[in-house]
């Protein structure tokens, strides 16, 4: 990055001291603003209703949900793959713009590791709720029981257990580790019950040589494993799809089609924060216009890839000769889901390119619109391949036309409150931006500007 693109990213009066005082205050003295407290609210009164739909869900069964023959997978199974693909920028992120040493990273990693374990844990829920006997949710735990009944690996649900919570797991310490200096500068900050509160989260963090080299090899150790676990996850999730027979999952594309959805609905969704949070904490210095920018990049970089895999799948199912992959295709563009497939089309391809405009990336209310377009089409891109794979199969007479539920929606929309519950309560109780991190560019751009005036001089005895 040019010198004159790294100090678009800080405002020309920061220093450590304003920085740690402005983010510290955030969480230690700052009043919530009143965005914050509707915004909790809001989330609260979804997260009531996703409990109601779950003990509803217990209570009676999952014939709540829109599941039938032939779509035996529906919404459960959308919404862990959804969920899954938001929580992958938040990996790469943090990990990718690591290894490279991308300095725009710092002001938005952070919440973008917590966007990944929050999405992560609602991923968690589904395949338990997707469950017929959620109470036997163990059996999915690959322990050899006293009478012999070892979990069933061909199974896709146990693929996804041991993808997610490696996953979950994975990311949960990623966020751990880097919280540990900021948590060391609240501790220090703080006073009375908040003060033994981070005291005890920073584990004895004092700032010394030793600490930090043992923390930047370790960082570097997550950043390094962080790839191939996101590939890895996405791509067990697509092959709960990719190993069955039917004509609309039967595509050996789908791991790296998945990967880069995935991708694209978790810059979008990074994107939507990013621009969110900058506007209810007053952080426009600090999330500054060069960042959407890099994130729009982002947003259309896997667009592109998202729609090239597209026109490949519908390569492969006419150039296969089979009439069954056709009829899927067909079906999809005038059947009776043909409305997602075209919507899904509009949002993801065509509106997608207004990306190539740097005014529309460096516009905040053209990327959130954008954003959430975005998502909105991966949705309906999971829901056209869940649904309409399978409500016309290879027998005619299990044909049907199967749409979600008033539970569905209520499940759905709940795991959204849920989820910006979840990390409006980590906005408060932590630092919304990592502070270590953008000490470190200050610093870089202070002995960038130190050296370009001792150079200065000299130029100036040469002329």
């Amino acid at each position: 990055m040019k010198p004159t693109e790294r100090d678009a990213l800080l405002p020309a009066d920061l220093t450590h001291a304003s920085l740690t005082q402005r983010i510290s205050a955030l969480v230690l003295e700052r009043r919530s603003p009143l965005g914050w407290w509707i915004a909790v609210l809001i989330c609260a009164g979804l997260t009531l209703m996703f409990v109601l739909s779950l003990s509803v869900l217990f209570t009676v069964g999952i014939g709540i949900f829109g599941l039938n023959i032939p779509v035996a997978w529906g919404m459960p199974i959308l919404n862990t793959i959804w969920w899954i693909g938001i929580a992958h920028a938040g990996t790469l992120i943090s990990a990718v713009l690591l290894l490279t040493r991308q300095p725009w990273r710092a002001a938005i990693n952070r919440f973008a590791e917590a966007m990944a374990m929050f999405a992560i844990v609602c991923a968690g829920l589904y395949p338990v709720i997707h469950l017929g006997r959620p109470q036997f949710f163990y059996y999915l735990l690959p322990y050899p029981d006293t009478m012999g009944l070892w979990p069933q690996w061909r199974s896709p649900l146990v693929w996804d257990f041991l993808a997610i919570s490696t996953y979950l797991i994975f990311t949960a310490s990623f966020l751990y580790m880097s919280l540990l200096p900021d948590l060391a500068t609240l501790r220090d900050r703080a006073r009375g019950w908040r003060a033994y509160f981070y005291a005890v989260l920073a584990l004895g963090w004092n700032g010394s040589a030793a600490h930090w080299m043992r923390y930047e090899k370790t960082t570097m150790i997550f950043a390094a494993l962080a790839t191939p676990i996101v590939v890895t996850v996405t791509g067990i999730i697509s092959l709960d799809l990719a190993v069955s027979i039917v004509p609309g999952y039967h595509f050996t594309i789908f791991p790296p089609y998945f990967v880069a959805g995935a991708l694209f609905s978790g810059f979008s969704t990074v994107a939507l924060l990013a621009v969110a949070l900058r506007s209810l904490f007053k952080l426009h210095d600090l999330v500054t216009p060069t960042h959407l920018d890099y994130l729009g990049r982002m947003m259309l970089l896997f667009a592109l890839i998202v729609s090239y895999a597209y026109t490949q799948e519908i390569f492969v199912a006419f150039y296969s000769g089979e009439d069954y992959y056709r009829t899927v295709y067909f079906d999809r563009w005038t059947g009776p889901y043909a409305p997602i497939w075209w919507s899904m089309i509009f949002c993801n391809v065509v509106l997608t390119q207004l990306l190539w405009f740097k005014r529309v990336r460096r516009s905040p209310m053209a990327l959130l619109c954008l954003a959430l377009t975005s998502n909105l089409g991966m949705w309906l891109e999971r829901f056209q391949i869940v649904f309409t794979s399978t409500h016309a199969d290879y027998m005619p007479s299990n044909w049907d036309t199967v749409w979600p539920t008033g539970w569905d929606w209520a499940t759905y929309f709940g795991s959204l409150g849920l989820f910006g519950l979840l990390l409006l309560i980590f906005v408060k109780l932590m630092p919304l931006i990592s502070m270590h991190d953008m000490r470190a560019l200050i610093a870089k751009r202070q002995a960038s500007e130190k050296s370009r005036d001792e150079a200065s001089p000299g130029e100036a005895s040469h002329e």
